[in-house]
């Protein structure tokens, strides 16, 4: 007899595409509920899974050494992104009664328990004899951290945890419940949205009319503006919600010529700080004249991120580096005229 087909959906967009494939429907089993929560009504599920809308809230604390560091910065977007679990219409009602024939049990050909175990609703189909659709349950294997939780989200689309839910037209106009989004899908889809600033510095010496540095002294180099010392970012879809949090251990440094000696974030001269006193420099055994008369200095900081959701998933997440790059003039001593002045006063 014919069998309802299994074959799964169509690519995902945010998501890693492909699903992981159903088992044969006498090996789904009812199992109990974990993992995340179903979104609201006003996701849109289509073909394929449709799409969530998703907020996120993203904060971060500056590592501004000047000018009253530490600042706190928020803002606030919404993307959309592909479910983890969904319903695709299913088979139709010819397709079931066949299938059920088989799962009754041969003695009797009337055990519907056994057939309510692959299609839920089953036995109301029969009994109310109202029209309606058979919905078939999907999950994208990427969006969960093993088999287990995406059986359990499977689990949970159903009364009774079964691959394929009946909708009377009469109940919701004939639609399914709304999708599902696992903890761990929503932070990388949050993660991956967020546009994190790119570091910005000071350095100190400046000599002359181009503010150059010079060749055998150490440059101090600390972070301004906005540039990030640690990002939260908060996620939701319904009643799902999931928290990123990234920090970085400081300023990365490199350059032709140069030598870092980095910790932190460094810390702003001012007049009267004493030489060696800070935590991050970079220091030049050459001139930029061989450069075009500029030095690039690249700096760069990465961000280790890890996350925790409403549904107990938690876990890393990809590390993110931004970097810039600064043309600093890099000047010898015996070129410059500094009137005999310390040259960090110049």
């Amino acid at each position: 007899m014919r069998r309802p087909a299994l074959a799964m959906g169509s690519a995902f967009l945010l998501l890693v595409s492909g699903l992981a494939a159903a088992p044969t429907a006498h090996a789904e089993k009812d199992g109990s509920a974990t993992g995340g929560s179903q979104v609201d009504a006003s996701s849109t599920q289509t073909a394929g899974g449709g799409e969530i809308s998703v907020s996120i809230t993203e904060q971060y604390t500056t590592a501004s050494s000047g000018g009253g560091g530490g600042e706190t910065v928020s803002s606030s977007t919404s993307i959309s992104v592909k479910p983890s679990c969904y319903y695709e219409k299913g088979p139709s009602g010819s397709e079931v009664s066949a299938d059920a024939f088989i799962l009754q049990d041969s003695g009797t050909k009337n055990n519907d328990d056994e057939v309510e175990k692959v299609y839920s609703g089953y036995k109301q189909s029969k009994q109310d004899k109202q029209p309606g659709s058979w919905w078939h349950v999907k999950c994208n294997r990427d969006a969960f951290d093993d088999l287990g939780a995406m059986q359990a989200a499977r689990n949970r689309m159903t009364p009774n945890g079964a691959p394929y839910l009946w909708v009377p037209d009469s109940e919701n106009g004939g639609k399914p419940p709304a999708p599902y989004i696992s903890g761990r899908a929503l932070a990388t889809a949050a993660w991956k949205a967020v546009k994190i600033p790119q570091p910005t510095i000071e350095t100190n010496p400046k000599v002359g009319s181009q503010g150059a540095t010079l060749v055998g002294m150490d440059t101090w180099v600390w972070a301004t503006g906005n540039t990030p010392r640690s990002v939260t970012v908060t996620a939701s879809a319904g009643t799902t919600s999931a928290t990123v949090t990234a920090a970085s251990a400081g300023l990365q440094l490199s350059a032709p010529d140069g030598k870092p000696s980095c910790q932190g974030f460094g810390v702003a001269w001012h007049s009267g700080m004493p030489e060696g006193s800070s935590p991050c420099t970079i220091s030049f055994n050459r001139s930029s004249a061989h450069l075009g008369g500029t030095t690039p200095l690249t700096v760069s900081v990465a961000y280790s991120a890890t996350y925790t959701a409403t549904d107990g998933s938690g876990g890393d997440l990809p590390a993110v580096t931004t970097t810039n790059t600064i043309n600093l003039p890099v000047a010898e001593v015996q070129t410059l005229t500094t009137n005999s002045k310390n040259p960090r006063q110049n």
